[in-house]
C-alpha cells in the first residue's frame, strides 16, 4: 500500500479515537493503556472488535495491521502522546501532520538501530585497542613521598672540604651568605660547593628551600641536591609534577632533571600524565625522565609513540634515546627501518643508530658496522657509539679502531671515547699516533686522556716522553693532567714543575702544572709548593698558597707562608692571603682597635 494511503487511513483512525474519546475515553486509555490496573478487564472490547472489522476490510500488509495494532509498538505510543497533547479544537489537517511526523520519527530510531547494529570489525578492533592502551598507559596521579631531612653529611668529604678552606672564619660565611645573601651570591656559593664536593652545608641550604620562593635559587637547590643524589625534595618535585602549570617553568624542568638523579620512582605516573597531555613545553622532558626512571611497563607505553607521525624532529630524536635506554627490543626491527630509511632526518637516523646499541641486541652489530659506511660523519659517529655497547664482540671491535683513524675528526673523538670504555689493547699504537700527529688538537687531547687507563708500560713511557719532547705547553699540561688523574708519572711532574721554576721563560708551564699540582695537593707535594712559595713571582706565590690551602703542610711551608705575611715589600695580595690563611690580625688594625 502507498505511503499517502497508509498516512490518511492513519488520520482517519486517529480521528475516530478523538471523536470516541469525548464519549468514552477510558475505552481509547485501554487501546493505548497509559497504567495497569486501573481499567476493568472487558473495558474497550466494543473499540476492539469494531477496530479488527475495520482492518480486515482494509486489505492491509500484516505489518501495517501490526503497527496500527500493537499497544506496544513505539509509533503507536508516539502517536497517542501526541493525539493526547493536540489542543481540543485541533483540526484533522493537523493531526495527520503530526501522525506523519510520528512515522517520520520510527522510521529515522528503526535506522539508528540498525546502524548500531552493524558497527565494523574495523572501528570495534580500533576502540578495544584505545581502551586497552590506556589502560596499560602507567598515567595518573602519583603518590607524593614524605617530606624528609637532607642525609646525614659524609664527614670523610665533610673533613676534605675543610681541608681546604683558606680560614676558619670559612664556615661562617657560607652560613651567613646562604642565610642572608643575594639570589646571585647564593647560587655562586652553591655552584662552588658543588665544584668541591663540600656536603657541610646540605641542613641550611635545604631550610633556605623551604622559604624561598625565588626561581634562581630553587634551581640551583634542585641542582643540588641532585648531584649529592639526596631525595630530601622528593616531597617538593613530585607535587609540582602532580600539577606542573601553576609553577614556572624553570622549576618544573629542574623537577625533572632532580627526579632523574635521584630515581624517583614514584613520580612515573605523573610524569606519564604530562607526556600524555601533548604538552610541547615539557615532551622531550618527560621522555628523557622516563628513560632514567622507566620500566619495562613505560617501554610499552612510550613504545606506542613510534606510531605518531605530529612529532617534530628533536621530539624523535628524544624519543630513539629513551626507547633505547629502556631497552624497549620490542621496537627494535622499527628502529633498525628508521635508521635504514635513507630519507629519514639525518638526525633521527643518528638518535636510532645509538637506541639500537643500547638495547644491546646482538643483531644490531652488523646494521651498525653497515652505517658506519655511510657518507655522513654524524651517523658514522652514532654508529660507533652504539658499537661501544659490544666490547667483547670482535668485528664491532675492528670497527671502532677504523674510527680511530677516520677522516672526519667527530668520528675519530667518538672511537677515542668509546676505547676508553672498552680498552681494547689493540687501540693503543692508534692512540699514540693520533697524540702526537693528528692535526686536531681536540684529538691529542683525546688520546693522550685515553693512554694512561690502559695502564701499559709502553703507553706510559710514551706520555712520559712527550713531557720532554718540543711540544706546546698545552699539549704538556694536558699530560701532566692524564698522568695524574691516573695516579702515573708523579716523579717525572714534579721534577719538570721545578725545572720551569727556575726558568723565566717556562713560567706559562710552571703555572699550568702547578695549578693542577695544587687542586690534588697532597703530602709528597711538599718541597715542590715550598718551591712555589719560595718564587719572586707573585702568580707562582699564589698558587704554592693554593697547595697549602687544600692540604695543610708545616714546618717550612708554614713558616714561608708567615714570612710572606709579614713582608711589607712583597706582592700586597699574597701578604693579605698568607695573614688570612694564618690568622695574623693587621698591626696596623690591632693599634685602631687598641685606641678604640
Amino acid at each position: 500500500m502507498k505511503k499517502s494511503v497508509r498516512i490518511a487511513i492513519f488520520t482517519l483512525f486517529s480521528a475516530a479515537l478523538f471523536a470516541q474519546e469525548t464519549a468514552d475515553p477510558t475505552q481509547v486509555k485501554d487501546l493505548y493503556p497509559l497504567g495497569e490496573g486501573s481499567l476493568p478487564d472487558d473495558t474497550g472490547s466494543t473499540i476492539d472488535d469494531s477496530l479488527s472489522d475495520l482492518l480486515d476490510g482494509l486489505e492491509l500488509t500484516e505489518e501495517e495491521k501490526k503497527l496500527l495494532q500493537s499497544p506496544d509498538d513505539e509509533a503507536s505510543s508516539a502517536g497517542t502522546d501526541n493525539t493526547e497533547a493536540q489542543p481540543e479544537d485541533s483540526t484533522p489537517e493537523e493531526e495527520a501532520e503530526a501522525a506523519s511526523e510520528d512515522e517520520s520519527s520510527l522510521e529515522a530510531e528503526e535506522l539508528t538501530e540498525e546502524t548500531e547494529d552493524e558497527v565494523s570489525p574495523e572501528a570495534s578492533a580500533e576502540e578495544e585497542n584505545s581502551s586497552e592502551k590506556k589502560s596499560n598507559s602507567p598515567a595518573g596521579v602519583s603518590d607524593v613521598p614524605p617530606k624528609k631531612r637532607p642525609k646525614p653529611i659524609d664527614e670523610e668529604k665533610a673533613k676534605a672540604a675543610a681541608d681546604k678552606d683558606e680560614n676558619d672564619e670559612v664556615p661562617e660565611e657560607n652560613k651567613k651568605t646562604i642565610k642572608y645573601g643575594l639570589p646571585s651570591e647564593i647560587t655562586k656559593l652553591i655552584d662552588n660547593l658543588m665544584t668541591n664536593d663540600d656536603p657541610r652545608f646540605t641542613e641550611e641550604i635545604y631550610d633556605l628551600f623551604e622559604v624561598s620562593e625565588n626561581v634562581q635559587i630553587q634551581q640551583k637547590i634542585l641542582e643540588y641536591f641532585g648531584k649529592l643524589e639526596d631525595p630530601c625534595l622528593e616531597n617538593f618535585a613530585v607535587t609540582v609534577l602532580n600539577d606542573p602549570y601553576d609553577t614556572k617553568t624553570d622549576v618544573v624542568k629542574a623537577c625533572f632533571e632532580y627526579i632523574q638523579k635521584v630515581h624517583t620512582d614514584a613520580a612515573i605516573p605523573a610524569v606519564f600524565t604530562i607526556l600524555e597531555s601533548d604538552n610541547e613545553t615539557y615532551f622531550n622532558d618527560t621522555l628523557s625522565t622516563i628513560g632514567e626512571i622507566g620500566d619495562a611497563k613505560s617501554a610499552l607505553s612510550i613504545a606506542e609513540y613510534l606510531e605518531r607521525d605530529d612529532l617534530s624532529d628533536a621530539q624523535r630524536q628524544t624519543l630513539m634515546r629513551t626507547l633505547g635506554k629502556l631497552h624497549a627490543v620490542e621496537t627494535f626491527d622499527k628502529i633498525v627501518a628508521i635508521l635504514e630509511n635513507e630519507d629519514e632526518n639525518a638526525f633521527v637516523r643518528m638518535y636510532a643508530a645509538e637506541a639500537l646499541g643500547l638495547m644491546g641486541k646482538m643483531e644490531a652489530v652488523p646494521v651498525l658496522i653497515n652505517t658506519y659506511k655511510d657518507a655522513n660523519p654524524n651517523l658514522r659517529q652514532y654508529a660507533i657509539k652504539g658499537l661501544g655497547e659490544f666490547p667483547q664482540d670482535g668485528k664491532a671491535q675492528a670497527c671502532i679502531l677504523q674510527g680511530i683513524r677516520d677522516e672526519h675528526w667527530k668520528v675519530r673523538q667518538e672511537a677515542i671515547n668509546v676505547s676508553k670504555k672498552i680498552l681494547d689493547y689493540h687501540a693503543i699504537p692508534y692512540l699514540m699516533y693520533r697524540a702526537e700527529n693528528d692535526s686536531e688538537r681536540i684529538i691529542k687531547e683525546a688520546a693522550i686522556s685515553a693512554l694512561p687507563l690502559y695502564n701499559e708500560p709502553n703507553a706510559d713511557k710514551f706520555l712520559k716522553d712527550m713531557l720532554e719532547k718540543k711540544v706546546s705547553d698545552n699539549i704538556k699540561v694536558k699530560v701532566v693532567i692524564a698522568l695524574l688523574d691516573a695516579e702515573h708519572g708523579e716523579e717525572e711532574i714534579l721534577a719538570l714543575a721545578e725545572k720551569c721554576l727556575s726558568d723565566v721563560r717556562m713560567k706559562n708551564l710552571a703555572k699550568g702544572i702547578g695549578n693542577e699540582l695544587a687542586k690534588r695537593s697532597k703530602h709528597s707535594y711538599e718541597a715542590i709548593c715550598l718551591k712555589y712559595l719560595e718564587s719572586k713571582d707573585g702568580d707562582l706565590q699564589n698558587i704554592g698558597l693554593d697547595m697549602y690551602k687544600n692540604y695543610k703542610f708545616s714546618g717550612p711551608v708554614e713558616e714561608k707562608i708567615r714570612s710572606l705575611a709579614l713582608d711589607r715589600k712583597g706582592n700586597g695580595s699574597v701578604r693579605n692571603r698568607a695573614k688570612k690563611m694564618l690568622g695574623i690580625e693587621d698591626e696596623a688594625k690591632k693599634e685602631e682597635e687598641k685606641k678604640d
